[in-house]
């Protein structure tokens, strides 16, 4: 076991930490807070600001409904982005194959639009 361990300490080299590796770690904190976010919506069924501007939080009309909409679309996106950053860590540190990285970033993209896409519509549904 001291042996993984060490190869763990040691494969790890500064000179690695590139712009990809600081993406994924902000992917992961950032999927990390989605996921309080959502269970924020569930307790106070209020639209939280990073989905809502400011400004179109006072129009939301019937806010409950639009957090129960969008509450586990938030879940899955959260989650998904803790594992998109997990994953780019773990590529970019011990797999290191461009094809593996380009898997990883195509398939957060397609969540990334489908999560636009259902926030879009949940707004056109419910702000105005």
């Amino acid at each position: 076991m001291g042996e993984n361990m060490g190869y763990l300490l040691t494969g790890f080299h500064v000179e690695d930490i590139g712009f990809m590796t600081i993406f994924d770690f902000i992917i992961l904190i950032y999927g990390a807070y989605s996921v309080y976010t959502s269970q924020q919506m569930k307790r106070t069924g209020t639209p939280p600001a990073w989905l809502v501007a400011q400004q179109d939080l006072k129009r939301v009309r019937k806010p409950q409904e639009f957090c129960d909409l969008m509450r586990p679309k938030t879940l899955i996106f959260g989650i998904v982005c803790v594992l998109y950053g997990i994953y780019g860590l773990i590529e970019c540190f011990y797999i290191k194959n461009d094809f593996a990285e380009m898997a990883g970033v195509t398939v957060f993209v397609v969540f990334v639009i489908w999560f636009i896409i259902s926030l879009q519509n949940a707004k056109r549904k419910y702000i105005g």
